[in-house]
């Protein structure tokens, strides 16, 4: 019995760490070994077509068509958890192309998602007036990440430090305390 309970206790810290695992059910199957980047894929499309890929970034914008709606989205590099990272850099952006409707409302621009799905070659688009070479992703599975949420705190009473704080200048044991002395 005490085999049991000490197997037990070894495995608790193990299996809590494996249910911490929180890639979304949309988006954990894993994209292939030679996957390509968006760098790559943007330069040679029809090599990497077919290969399975887990890409995210910010929504820059929402096109829907009668059958499906193309997401342009700027890429940002993934975490363990596959959310994009909050980061000023990026490859570049793609093209999701995502089955029916989606509505723009809510997935709108500057939003965070995540699309796993194959490369289906590449399309020639508009940014401002320079001509884009966006990679097309057809999506099979993605998440849209929820709005941060910001929280304001009320100051304590005291202010934001410790109320027991004291400067140098009413410190007795500051070496550079010197009293105001009337003489």
């Amino acid at each position: 019995m005490a085999v049991v309970i000490r197997l037990l206790l070894l495995l608790l810290p193990v299996g809590l760490l494996l249910g911490c695992a929180a890639i979304p059910a949309a988006v954990e199957a894993p994209p292939d070994d030679d996957a390509p980047g968006l760098a790559a894929a943007a330069r040679d499309a029809d090599t990497h077509r077919g290969k399975r890929i887990r890409w995210g970034g910010t929504i820059a914008g929402v096109e829907n068509r009668t059958d499906q709606t193309l997401v342009e989205v700027v890429f940002r590099p993934l975490d363990r958890d596959s959310r994009p990272r909050t980061t000023d850099t990026s490859d570049g952006r793609f093209l999701a192309v995502i089955p029916g409707f989606v509505d723009p409302a809510i997935y709108e621009q500057g939003r965070d998602i995540t699309v796993s799905g194959h490369l289906d070659g590449a399309t020639r688009r508009q940014v401002g007036d320079y001509r884009y070479n966006y990679p097309r992703v057809q999506v099979e599975g993605h998440h849209l990440w929820p709005k941060p949420v910001l929280v304001y705190r009320e100051p304590p009473p005291y202010g934001w430090h410790d109320p027991w704080y004291r400067p140098w200048w009413d410190d007795p044991w500051h070496p550079h305390y010197r009293p105001f002395r009337r003489w």
